[in-house]
């Protein structure tokens, strides 16, 4: 008599984008560049061509800047730092 098989559990890894949606034309083709040694971040619209550049802190990631640029594409401002 054998013994009953186990189920293989497989771990599943969600990975970061690479494009993120574009909140002018809704396309899911933003690219983000991000420069640390100049502290600049660019984003680019492959669809409707829109394009921002903004300064970005130390070790930001490419989700943190689309964050940044999406705030300012809206005119949500930082609330004040007490």
């Amino acid at each position: 008599m054998g013994r009953k098989r186990q189920k293989v559990v497989k771990i599943v890894r969600q990975r970061l984008p690479n494009q993120y949606l574009c909140p002018n034309c809704g396309m899911n083709t933003v690219t983000i560049i991000l420069k640390q040694e100049e502290g600049v971040g660019r984003i680019i619209c492959a669809s409707c061509g829109l394009k921002d550049q903004f300064p970005i802190p130390e070790n930001t990631q490419p989700v943190d800047a689309y964050c940044i640029f999406v705030d300012s594409y809206y005119g949500v401002e930082e609330p004040p730092v007490q």
